[in-house]
């Protein structure tokens, strides 16, 4: 039967103008009643400062998040950490491509790009061809639009949208009965650095082709719209007052020997939809027939990324769909929690760090998870490096999974080893995209963890280990812990150290009585 519902906004209690490792807190009271888990979601307000270069999120909204634990009373529901990791992972392995296309309009995705030039062995960079496999199909909402005027009047206050998938309480099947569960409190920790959550416009460091080649003494260039390459208008273009471009050759490879060219001017004709951009410092000798631009320093006439580029979220609100349920149905719920306790279960992910180390060939993880009602495991070896911003991306924050020439993994939980043989990687280390027994024991535990399985483009730029604790639709009590046995290829890898993430999915379940909430986990 149909229920009245309406939507409520619950502000951040604590401040506004929050900045990178700060924690915004959200009371969700108890008088709403009931409110619908899947129509309700957090939206934020996010601005960025003090930049040179146009600035995006690493991967998406996401991106801003460590941590959010959901509280009663102290008590702890449910608490996810490294929750842009989480996010990653279940949004490559469940979101087809045009689905991350549609999505990137409200959460901010902008995909690297890589780029070769008529053939030329230049490409841009060449670092970032293991972060993507779409190379700039996804032209989602930067933090800066137009700077035809200037960069700093480019920042804008931008909303985006996020659904919270992978924090259980989102995730409930029916309607969170807060006027029973009592005051509950949700805790939203952003990332510790700028540098985590943000990155320099990719298409900044991708040549651009021009409509017609240079000759000597142009002070004007225009692009053409089939040309764009990552953005597709001026205001989500890479460019902006102040900064500098050299030019390139027809077919790619060095840049020509003239000087840089100051951008003094920006364009864009609402007809043809070309840009046109003005610039000083005249095209020389050298530079005459080139057909290719490329950004080298940003608007402060210097090529690194400004140290006091920040991000700030500027609001943040849960959008909150309220229901009315019919009478009878909160006198039954209220009778249940009087007399047997009214219990709910809520999905979970426990987060669990360890380290890899370079050159040593046989490695063990340990994850010392001792939860009840595990359904699956999911462990993401990461790049350890600090990240950093540059204007190649070369530094960015890396959220994807390590492959790293691993020639098998098997997995220990307590004292029985699964499955029966290692897990072989043979064709990945053939260069080949695709391992199918690695993909059929992923795939198990997508599902046992209820992920839908609708992508697997990035087996391999975003590597996850997987195991299914349980078949069916069941779950199992980890009693001993569990470890991930790991061999790499040879004995100088990984390459790198790795800092690995395994996130146990579980089941939580709330029980409410007369003496209060007690959370079973």
């Amino acid at each position: 039967m149909p229920m009245d519902n309406y939507e409520i906004v619950s502000p951040a209690e604590n401040q506004t103008n929050f900045l990178a490792g700060q924690t915004i807190r959200f009371n969700i009271p108890r008088n709403i009643g009931f409110w619908d888990p899947h129509t309700s979601y957090l939206r934020l307000q996010v601005a960025v400062e003090n930049m040179n270069y146009k600035m995006c999120f690493v991967d998406d909204v996401t991106s801003l998040i460590d941590m959010i634990r959901v509280s009663h009373q102290g008590t702890t529901i449910l608490e996810t950490t490294n929750y842009n990791t989480l996010c990653k992972f279940m949004k490559d392995y469940s979101q087809s491509l045009s689905v991350k296309q549609k999505n990137a309009v409200h959460d901010g995705s902008c995909d690297y790009i890589v780029q070769s030039v008529d053939g030329a062995a230049d490409w841009n960079p060449p670092v970032n061809g293991s972060k993507t496999v779409t190379s700039g199909c996804l032209h989602g909402q930067g933090l800066n639009a137009d700077a035809s005027t200037s960069i700093a009047a480019s920042a804008k206050d931008c909303k985006f949208n996020l659904p919270m998938n992978g924090i259980g309480l989102f995730d409930m099947p029916q309607l969170c009965p807060s006027i029973i569960i009592g005051d509950i409190l949700v805790e939203v920790r952003l990332v510790q650095q700028d540098a985590d959550a943000l990155k320099v416009l990719p298409s900044t460091k991708a040549y651009q082709k021009i409509s017609a080649a240079f000759t000597q003494g142009d002070l004007t260039l225009d692009i053409e719209p089939h040309e764009f390459v990552g953005y597709t208008c001026l205001a989500d273009s890479p460019f902006a007052i102040g900064m500098e471009f050299n030019t390139i050759g027809a077919g790619g490879g060095a840049i020509s020997v003239g000087a840089r060219h100051p951008i003094t001017a920006l364009a864009q004709d609402n007809d043809t939809g070309n840009i046109t951009i003005t610039f000083t410092t005249a095209i020389d000798a050298t530079e005459a027939g080139d057909e290719l631009i490329v950004l080298m320093r940003g608007t402060d006439q210097a090529e690194a990324v400004a140290d006091a580029t920040r991000f700030v979220v500027k609001r943040a609100d849960m959008m909150l769909r309220v229901v009315r349920p019919p009478q009878e149905y909160v006198e039954a719920m209220t009778r249940k929690v009087l007399t047997e306790g009214l219990e709910i279960d809520i999905n979970a992910y426990t987060a669990y760090q360890a380290t890899l180390q370079s050159q040593i060939k046989a490695q063990t993880v340990e994850i010392p998870s001792f939860v009840a009602r595990a359904k699956s495991v999911f462990t993401i070896p990461r790049v350890q490096n600090a990240s950093a911003l540059t204007n190649n991306g070369v530094t960015d924050a890396n959220y994807n999974g390590q492959y790293e020439n691993l020639k098998n993994y098997r997995w220990q939980i307590g004292t029985r080893y699964v499955p029966n043989q290692p897990i072989e990687l043979d064709q990945f280390l053939g260069n080949l995209h695709f391992s199918a027994q690695h993909i059929v024991e992923l795939e198990k535990s997508l599902v046992a963890a209820k992920i839908p399985v609708r992508s697997l483009l990035k087996a391999k730029q975003n590597f996850v280990c997987g195991r299914a604790l349980a078949k069916h639709g069941g779950s199992v009590n980890l009693d001993a812990g569990m470890r991930l046995y790991l061999e790499y290829n040879a004995a100088n890898q990984p390459s790198v150290p790795l800092d690995v993430v395994s996130f146990v999915n579980h089941i939580n379940r709330i029980v409410i009585g007369q003496n209060g909430l007690t959370v079973l986990g």
